[in-house]
């Protein structure tokens, strides 16, 4: 299909207004500004882009898609499952080394990119048990087999206001495949329980029941009783699994325990990732661990969350990152097109309207570089990233 560029003005937002009026401010600028004055305008590319999205997203570009129809009519998104063929690959985590390898075997210029962030925790099938806590050494010990009962001490101990008579045995699931929600997950105990977890971020589970897809896992979840398996909170939401809640440690050595239900902890904890850039100007991120930000990539005010005095600033402890891997090729500008809307606010609104947490505005605002995002220099756009 040929190409059909057209440059138009987007509707600017409060938040740009609000830059107007701070433009004597003194630098820096705040992200949320910087980002409006950077996406006033978008560049139309007529035609369609085909996306491979795993299962556990299957959804999200085509919901990126709709937004973007709305603004160019003739640019439209299409996906296709995981490990077809295609410009955009969506992937629950950072690519590997042979996903790299096999993208750059096709593409001259192969580029990578944070594309979300989603909460993860274990959830199980006992209807009506919903937030029990589960500390590190809980989630490790039932993902290693140490663990088998609910009525376990440990389990107990932190949860003494439930009555946990007559469960039947964990069945711990998964995926035969590597998860992102596992790799989070496990960084996370790597990190909090190294004694109890030795194994590092791993993305599938020794010895649990395993499935080739997400709707096998989910479906045999719903049929046995105290099934568990570590999934991201929007999918065990969307079958109505019951979730654990997990604890985050302050500074002080208190402990927090976070509610799945909490939208703004997990923004708060998207901030707690490490980012790298690699040579052609690519970012990733790492799991998004612990709960509290890491220091420049996430900004309280850009993100509209509202702490009440005295409460800690930190959020939901496990945090996936799913990336965009796609081809930056001159003579098929759809794919570039593609990544540029889901870096803008109005795309990663839609990814929060699909149930996904999205960039925090520092790192979204660090992505406008390598996606070639036409940034106003006037002196308080932000410079290439650094690694």
């Amino acid at each position: 299909m040929r190409n059909t560029l057209r440059s138009i003005v987007l509707p600017m937002s409060a938040v740009l207004s609000a830059s107007l009026a701070l433009s004597a401010c003194t630098p820096p600028m705040p992200p949320d500004v910087l980002a409006a004055k950077a996406e006033s305008q978008i560049t139309c590319v007529g035609g369609d882009v085909t996306a491979a999205v795993p299962e556990a997203f299957s959804g999200a570009l085509t919901a990126v898609g709709a937004s973007l129809t709305s603004v160019c009519p003739e640019q439209t998104v299409t996906e296709v499952p995981a490990g077809d063929a295609a410009p955009v690959v969506l992937l629950d985590q950072a690519p590997t080394t042979a996903e790299l390898e096999a993208s750059a075997a096709t593409c001259p210029a192969p580029i990578t990119v944070p594309a979300f962030a989603y909460p993860v925790t274990m959830a199980y099938n006992v209807p009506g048990l919903e937030g029990v806590v589960m500390t590190p050494q809980i989630v490790a010990g039932i993902l290693s087999g140490t663990i088998t009962t609910w009525d376990d001490p440990l389990i107990a101990e932190s949860n003494p206001d439930f009555d946990f008579t007559g469960l039947a045995p964990f069945t711990v699931m998964g995926l035969e495949s590597p998860q992102g929600a596992v790799s989070a997950m496990t960084a996370w105990l790597a990190k909090t329980a190294p004694q109890d977890w030795t194994k590092g971020s791993v993305g599938t589970l020794e010895g649990a029941q395993t499935f080739p897809t997400t709707p096998d896992l989910v479906g045999e979840m719903m049929a046995v009783e105290s099934a568990i398996a570590i999934l991201p909170i929007a999918q065990a939401q969307v079958n109505a699994l019951a979730m654990a809640n997990l604890p985050v440690t302050l500074e002080d050595g208190r402990e927090l325990v976070i509610t799945t239900d909490d939208v703004q902890s997990a923004k708060i904890g998207s901030g707690a990732t490490e980012l790298t850039t690699d040579e052609q100007g690519g970012v990733t991120a790492s799991p998004a661990i612990g709960g509290v930000p890491v220091q420049g990539n996430f900004d309280l005010a850009a993100s509209k969350i509202v702490l009440a005095e005295g409460q800690p600033h930190v959020g939901w402890p496990v945090m996936g990152y799913a990336h965009l891997l796609l081809c930056d090729d001159p003579a098929n500008p759809r794919p570039l097109a593609l990544a540029q809307y889901v870096a803008r606010l109005a795309g990663q609104g839609s990814l929060e309207t699909y149930g996904v947490t999205p960039l925090p505005e520092p790192i979204r605002i660090r992505l406008f570089q390598p996606l070639k995002v036409q940034v106003v220099d006037d002196g308080t756009a932000p410079a290439s990233p650094a690694a």
